[in-house]
């Protein structure tokens, strides 16, 4: 026959023994102040890697293109080569290269010699599709006006119903193809893949099947991009106000 006591700590677990650093506290704090840390490291580490490796591309493409005789000058006067020895001298060609592109094509030379390179490719096969699309592409992600080409955050059921996920709208709609489906009011959503936000499906929805979202589309791209984990600053906010009224309302007798 079992006691009482034997039978109240029949099902309790041993237990475990504390080790000294975990007696005194040290153990948790060092496993905090650790990941504490790589919180604070890993977005610098991951951003030297990025801008360190789109540098030394760049680099790598523009140093074939200047002469080797100015190579050669620029060794013979300097004593270095700028483009192959200086690590960023590429971006800076590259940009001041393309400003001075910009400035010409904006004037009224530059952009009557532009249209008559435009209709030469349209005389050729194939090209103008690839050129006329690039360019529709690039003129809509580079727009000046700092306005993306997402218009606006959007919730669907993608790929099920049931299933909710986070797209971008691109357009209201496209009148051959609510004319062959039958329904006015279509909508063109970019769902897109995580973590790669680049890559996606597009999906034509009705109207009444998405849902707009008052979160910003950068906030939207980042919470797609960092696998929900980062999450608007509005719905924290949100949170955060409603898990003080919600202990309010439990402290209050």
């Amino acid at each position: 026959m079992m006691s009482a006591q034997q039978k109240r700590t029949a099902g309790r677990r041993p237990p475990k023994k504390k080790t000294p650093l975990a007696f005194f506290g040290v153990g948790g704090y060092m496993r905090r102040s650790f990941f504490a840390g790589l919180i604070v490291l890993m977005p610098f580490v991951f951003t030297f890697v990025i801008v360190r490796w789109f540098v030394f591309f760049i680099d790598s493409r523009i140093a074939p293109l200047i002469p080797q005789r100015l190579s050669a000058w620029t060794i013979e006067h300097i004593g270095v080569d700028p483009v192959r020895d200086i690590p960023g001298a590429g971006i800076v060609i590259f940009f001041v290269a393309t400003m001075i592109v910009g400035i010409f094509a904006r004037g009224l030379i530059g952009a009557w010699i532009l249209g008559r390179i435009e209709r030469v490719l349209q005389l050729m096969p194939l090209l103008p599709k690839i050129y006329s699309t690039t360019k529709q592409i690039f003129a809509t992600l580079l727009r000046p006006d700092k306005k993306t080409a997402f218009r606006k955050a959007v919730l669907v059921q993608y790929p099920r119903k049931g299933c909710w996920t986070i797209g971008f709208l691109t357009a209201e709609s496209i009148p051959e193809i609510s004319k062959k489906v039958g329904c006015p009011a279509m909508r063109v959503v970019f769902v897109p893949t995580t973590p790669n936000p680049t890559s996606g499906f597009i999906v034509f929805f009705a109207k009444e099947e998405t849902i707009d979202l008052d979160m910003k589309v950068e906030d939207a791209v980042k919470m797609v991009f960092s696998f929900g984990i980062v999450q608007p600053p509005m719905l924290v906010g949100k949170k955060k106000l409603g898990s003080r009224t919600t202990t309010a309302r439990r402290v209050k007798p």
